[in-house]
């Protein structure tokens, strides 16, 4: 299953230079809108990736140094409202990861276009505060049939998006070992692929 997470800021070099994604000893960057991908160690545009993870990067920019962290509003030259942008680097296992929240609560996750709702195991659903009540409903997983609980989660967030009173299941043992933000969240984005880049965008 395909899963994602992703970031973007603004730096103002010489020229203006855009951080599309991080990834674990990387950094996928616009430089002169030429999309470039950077591992730890190398240069592009006078700008030098001393360290990169999901959650943020170290940049070295005219011999000073500097974190550019996860989440931040992405800035355009347009003078129209923004639309709220999260880009996510696929690692290296060919999955998308990054951090979230769902009900204020932060939460590691993997953004899966092959999920029909957003997943969590047990453990996870207690550790949010959920109970697993109801009847169950059957589920189908990578690893066969379970039983799964359906709940309304009050608010998701994926960097600067949100949704809100979006469904998900519960399914009962130890599958996902990470929450999945499924189609109930993502039908909501615009979603699209570029390069190692999944972007997705909130719809107004």
């Amino acid at each position: 299953m395909i899963i994602a997470l992703a970031l973007s800021n603004i730096i103002n070099a010489s020229d203006e230079v855009e951080i599309l994604g991080l990834g674990e000893n990387k950094v996928v960057l616009n430089v002169e809108g030429v999309t470039r991908v950077l591992h730890v160690g190398e240069t592009a545009g006078g700008i030098k990736v001393i360290s990169a993870d999901i959650e943020q990067c170290v940049l070295e920019i005219n011999g000073q140094s500097k974190a550019y962290r996860m989440g931040n509003q992405i800035s355009t030259h347009f003078a129209k409202t923004q639309k709220s942008i999260v880009r996510i680097v696929q690692d290296n296992t060919g999955l998308y990861r990054s951090s979230g929240m769902i009900n204020g609560q932060m939460v590691n996750v993997i953004v899966d276009t092959g999920a029909t709702l957003v997943t969590m195991n047990a453990d996870q659903a207690k550790s949010l505060g959920f109970n697993i009540t109801g009847k169950p409903v059957p589920v189908v997983t990578a690893s066969g049939k379970t039983k799964g609980y359906l709940i309304n989660l009050d608010k998701v967030s994926l960097g600067e998006i949100h949704a809100y009173n979006v469904q998900a299941v519960i399914i009962e043992g130890s599958y996902p070992p990470q929450i999945l933000l499924g189609m109930s969240f993502l039908q909501r984005l615009e979603i699209s692929h570029r390069q190692q880049l999944l972007e997705l965008q909130q719809k107004y």
